[in-house]
């Protein structure tokens, strides 16, 4: 009996001693990660990356091993590292945590942030598909209908928005009707400039490439001159050299007027997008470990 109460006694002091060292490595391994989430919080993406990568080595079955891999995938895109980024959100997707969803919703962002608009609207709508949670599923559809939008399917787009709350709907159709409304003053017409290029350098003239339009005309006139006389002094070898070159000259000038005026274009809807978008773009922020997520929209 008395070596039964002993054996008893000396099995709970192990047992607590045992609780004892975890809560105190506990206390340690939380200081790691609320150390990191303030170095994020702060910017310092090397700093927060480090500490939240000893958090995850001291202790990976933690509670909140899968908020410290997403801090770290956010930490390794904010310094241009995309696709370790993606690896480690598809990772904690892939395991079906509690935060497999936001790691989504995050992959999304990231794909649209580096122009991959397939993937973008893959992920945001599983998203969609796959949450119980309001506030990412409304950014899952501004994610998806915003790679719509943004790749000249404004029908897409409105699919996506149409199923946006009320409020969230409004802002939706304010930005299409925005997008859609591009200014057509000042836009060149490459066949007009192609036309004109008949005389060289006419469509840069056309496009107000006023020196780009003298050089075009002068070379493409002296390169024909120089032919001509090559002709006239019984040079057929270097004539024909020369008129070939002198037709290069002509073609690349029609040709650069027509390229020039679609530039000017699509510089323009650039500018006109990038004004609709700095008039409506918006943050939804995330609580995640204490810290949290900012994922810029709509795009």
């Amino acid at each position: 009996m008395k070596r039964f109460f002993w054996f008893f006694w000396g099995v709970c002091f192990l047992v607590l001693s045992n609780v004892h060292a975890e809560e105190q490595s506990g206390c340690r391994e939380r200081a790691l990660f609320d150390y990191g989430i303030s170095r994020y919080g702060a910017g310092l993406w090397d700093l927060a990356a480090s500490g939240l990568d000893r958090f995850l080595f001291f202790c990976p079955e933690d509670e909140k091993r899968d908020a410290a891999a997403i801090f770290i995938a956010r930490c390794l895109s904010q310094q241009g590292h995309h696709g370790e980024s993606a690896d480690l959100l598809r990772r904690v997707h892939r395991e079906g945590g509690a935060e497999a969803s936001l790691a989504g919703l995050l992959l999304a962002s990231l794909y649209a942030e580096t122009g991959e608009a397939g993937q973008a609207v893959l992920w945001a709508e599983n998203v969609v598909r796959t949450t119980a949670d309001s506030g990412e599923r409304i950014t899952g559809l501004w994610i998806a209908g915003g790679q719509y939008l943004k790749a000249g399917d404004p029908h897409g787009a409105a699919a996506r928005w149409d199923l946006l709350p009320e409020e969230e709907r409004r802002q939706a159709e304010n930005l299409w009707v925005a997008w859609q409304d591009k200014p057509e003053d000042g836009k060149k017409n490459p066949v007009l400039a192609g036309i004109l290029g008949v005389v060289p350098g006419g469509g840069y003239f056309y496009t107000g490439r006023k020196q780009a339009g003298t050089m075009a005309f002068g070379l493409t006139i002296g390169m024909g001159a120089a032919a001509w006389e090559a002709f006239d002094q019984d040079l057929p070898v270097l004539g024909t050299f020369l008129a070939l070159v002198t037709l290069g000259f002509y073609g690349g000038s029609m040709k650069g007027g027509m390229e020039e005026a679609r530039m000017m274009n699509r510089n323009m809807d650039a500018a006109h997008e990038e004004a609709v978008l700095a008039g409506n773009r918006k943050e939804e922020v995330f609580s995640l470990g204490g810290g949290s997520i900012r994922i810029s929209l709509p795009f």
